[in-house]
């Protein structure tokens, strides 16, 4: 009997996990799911023989992540699989009897936003026995743990780290922020902003499931073009976290610099406007006026730090980034 599931994949797992009464089995890349974590220790306090097999990077194996020391210390076999030969599967056997395999790891990123499928095996004996076979001879070729040694979460910042290699970044911080949408322990999606500082695209994320606290600016912030006009590029009663993209032209022949103040404030005036800095870019084209392109990036984060960037849109080397300044002067809290 073999029965598809693309919908209630963890649910459908926890509760052919209920059924085990001998041995349970699992090999998945992946595994941060506190739910169904916490069905295997009840497995293993129920006396059931339970291994884990899962691969040994950052995204598994940190101080912040599920407490495999704790289900070794209770009696799990527990084992590793290392960056020269990742262990990729993701199975799982059940008394010798049921076998659950597909695309799904055992991760709040695959649960929340992956589509994802199961396959759910019984009376297929043959097959589930390939699988369990599998299992038995993974075992030879990954290492058994019985002491957790955590890897360095800035390990993730190294190019040459399992990590970086799998372009797994854009998991680790979506796996922290959906794991704190469902357990509702939302300082834990600092872990997330620490990795990736600059990323505003996780903090609106957290911000729109209603993680983070809610801050407004006070001020509008922008640049000032030709004949001191004021382009407004963040504006005032916006909500942060934010980023926003607003482009220019040259206003000479054969330009090859701009510079633009940074100002805060509501005239349309730029002079008339607070400045914060000034920003240089070089190396524009020499084109005729109005024909070389310019573009203001600006960003700031929960924390206040506001982040900008000016470059030409006709050479991709000409850009300058302004060092952050802090700004949580011009945010105010505002009440849900």
């Amino acid at each position: 009997m073999i029965k598809a599931h693309f919908k209630d994949i963890r649910k459908n797992i926890l509760s052919e996990l209920d059924r085990a009464t001998e041995k349970i089995v699992v090999a998945v890349y992946w595994f941060t799911n506190e739910e169904l974590f916490q069905k295997l220790m009840d497995k293993v306090s129920e006396k059931i023989t339970v291994e884990l097999i899962i691969h040994n990077d950052c995204i598994n194996n940190r101080k912040t992540g599920l407490q495999f020391q704790e289900f070794i210390d209770a009696g799990g076999n527990f084992y590793f699989s290392d960056g020269i030969n990742p262990m990729h599967n993701k199975f799982c056997a059940i008394d010798n009897k049921i076998l659950i395999t597909g695309s799904y790891n055992w991760t709040y990123y695959a649960e929340n936003k992956n589509r994802e499928n199961i396959l759910l095996i019984e009376e297929e004996q043959d097959i589930i026995d390939a699988f369990t076979n599998e299992f038995d001879r993974l075992k030879l070729l990954v290492e058994k743990v019985d002491k957790i040694k955590y890897k360095d979460i800035n390990s993730i910042k190294n190019p040459g780290s399992d990590f970086k290699l799998l372009e797994a970044e854009d998991f680790f911080i979506n796996d922290i922020v959906y794991k704190a949408h469902e357990t509702g322990r939302k300082e834990i999606v600092e872990e997330a902003f620490k990795v990736v500082p600059k990323n505003i695209e996780i903090q609106k994320k957290a911000y729109d499931l209603g993680l983070t606290k809610k801050w407004r600016l006070k001020h509008s912030i922008g640049a000032s073009l030709n004949g001191d006009r004021y382009l407004k590029i963040i504006k005032k009663d916006d909500m942060i976290p934010i980023s926003q993209k607003e482009q220019g032209k040259t206003v000479s022949d054969k330009q090859t610099s701009a510079t633009s103040t940074i100002h805060y404030g509501e005239n349309l005036k730029a002079s008339e406007n607070a400045q914060l800095t000034t920003m240089t870019v070089g190396g524009i084209p020499p084109k005729p006026a109005g024909e070389a392109g310019l573009e203001f990036y600006f960003s700031i984060d929960i924390y206040g730090v506001l982040r900008m960037e000016m470059k030409s849109l006709d050479n991709k080397n000409a850009v300058v980034r302004e060092k952050p300044i802090i700004i949580t002067e011009f945010l105010e809290e505002v009440e849900e």
